[in-house]
């Protein structure tokens, strides 16, 4: 039952109405409540789990913040305290290692001759477990340093934790920030019809990059990848672009639906995308692109690393490092950890370019970051390092014109794809501006406004539903 579905839709508005009208006292248990409903519908037994590590993470904070206040610093700790921050985030590091890397321990097992009575691959993932571990990470690391409380209501972390709109794909909310807004939750006014409408209109937006682009996109660079022998140059780089823009549409339309769904409930979540492919240089692209993961991996591993401030050598491995985290964080095969080690690369020769003193004109620099990006999808989506290199191999092998223009899709939908691209730019192109679409839309007489905003969502459906053959697909990211 994912985001776009139409179960996830009628149980998300009989939540949503029993929210608005429920006593203001009970909001946070309902909350609670829906949490957790959500989460077992999605995986009964992983639900067990993140309850052990949000339970860990109260009563290890607890105790780190027993008898000493938040501003109290970080003077000198008892060896207590500190395995109080270890142990949960060994625990945390522990289940990526155990659930995301499965094939990798029972390969070097084996290669041990050492066996277990359960097969590491057979031990499924639980949903989330990605998300909400660096969210218990970023826990313990904001109570130790001092930055929060800690929470003394074990329900209040748990909802932290395992908030629904976000568990799948998140963002990676700071606890900080959500859990100020919980704290206000049962006072705030969250029959704002305002806010609701813009969050319905952003879970729109994000409804059309999912179903309407990303779905239509997957099978244009799944149906050339699929069978890449057959194709040279001109249909792989299509493919390459065309997933360049899935996993964009893909990713950004689950943050957006999220975002709308938490505005509707009364949180405001961040954005997590700022137009990264109009980005100029990688810095900048990963300023842009999955925005709350950037900023937990430059907070929690580059700074305390020692960041930029021990030497350009120093400075250069810590990037390398982080980018080998981020590689490994989205999958245990070695092409992730190679796309990660790339725009390391990247980063690096930019950063030694940017030294000499001379510029690249902002036009190709955009032009060049596009094609950097491009170029490390296509081991992001190869399935592994091996035939990544055979797929850009067979890339740069044939360059003649090709056959025919054949992608998996109809004419129609070709269409279809080609107009969404367009808007997907513009829309773009208009926030690289600062221009406010929805502000624009509120100059316009309320009668015609509201028909605009019904006229684009049944469109959206139209197109989704019947479009490329609706099948409620998952999203990129919820496998990470």
């Amino acid at each position: 039952m994912v985001l776009n579905s139409l179960p996830f839709a009628a149980l998300f508005l009989i939540f949503l109405a029993v929210l608005l009208v429920v006593p203001k006292k009970l909001r946070k248990g309902w909350l609670f409540f829906g949490n957790c409903l959500f989460y077992l519908s999605w995986d009964r037994w992983g639900f067990v789990l993140l309850l052990l590590s949000a339970l860990m993470i109260w009563l290890c904070g607890m105790g780190i913040s027993a008898g000493r206040s938040p501003a109290a610093g970080d003077g000198k700790r008892s060896v207590g305290e500190r395995l109080l921050v270890i142990v949960p985030i060994v625990w945390s590091v522990g289940l990526l290692v155990v659930f995301k890397y499965a094939g990798l321990i029972d390969g070097l097992t084996g290669r041990l001759r050492v066996s277990f009575p359960l097969s590491m691959r057979s031990l499924l993932p639980p949903i989330g477990l990605s998300f909400y571990t660096l969210r218990c990470i970023s826990y313990m690391a904001e109570v130790w340093k001092g930055s929060i409380a800690a929470v003394r209501n074990p329900f209040d972390l748990i909802t932290y934790v395992s908030f629904f709109p976000q568990i799948i794909s998140g963002p990676i909310e700071r606890p900080g920030k959500f859990l100020r807004e919980l704290e206000a939750f049962s006072e705030r006014d969250l029959r704002n019809f305002e806010r609701i409408r813009n969050g319905f209109l952003l879970f729109v937006w994000g409804l059309f990059l999912k179903i309407v682009l990303a779905e239509r996109l997957s099978i244009v660079s799944s149906h050339i990848f699929d069978s890449f022998q057959q194709y040279g140059f001109w249909e792989l780089l299509t493919a390459s672009f065309a997933y360049t823009f899935q996993i964009y549409c893909d990713f950004n339309g689950y943050s957006e639906m999220s975002r709308g769904i938490a505005a509707m409930m009364g949180f405001s979540a961040a954005r997590n995308f700022r137009q990264p492919y109009l980005a100029a240089g990688i810095k900048n692209f990963w300023r842009r692109w999955h925005i709350s993961l950037t900023s937990w991996l430059t907070d929690y591993i580059y700074i305390p690393l020692g960041g930029s401030r021990r030497g350009l050598l120093r400075k250069y491995v810590n990037i390398l490092i982080v980018f080998a985290v981020s590689g490994l964080w989205h999958g245990s095969t070695l092409n992730f950890l190679f796309w990660g080690l790339l725009h390391a690369v990247f980063q690096i020769t930019e950063d030694l370019w940017s030294r000499t003193g001379i510029r690249i004109p902002k036009l190709l620099l955009h032009i060049l970051t596009v094609l950097e990006v491009n170029f490390a999808w296509i081991f992001f989506n190869s399935g592994g390092l091996n035939r990544g290199f055979r797929i850009i191999r067979q890339m740069f092998s044939r360059f003649t014109c090709p056959k025919s223009f054949d992608f998996g899709l109809i004419p129609g939908n070709l269409v279809v794809l080609g107009i969404g691209l367009v808007i997907l730019v513009w829309v773009d192109v208009l926030h690289e501006k600062g221009v406010s679409i929805y502000q624009k839309t509120k100059a316009l007489p309320l009668p015609v406004r509201w028909l605009l905003y019904l006229g684009l969502f049944w469109v959206v459906i139209m197109l989704g539903l019947y479009g490329v053959g609706y099948d409620t697909t998952g999203f990129i990211y919820a496998q990470f």
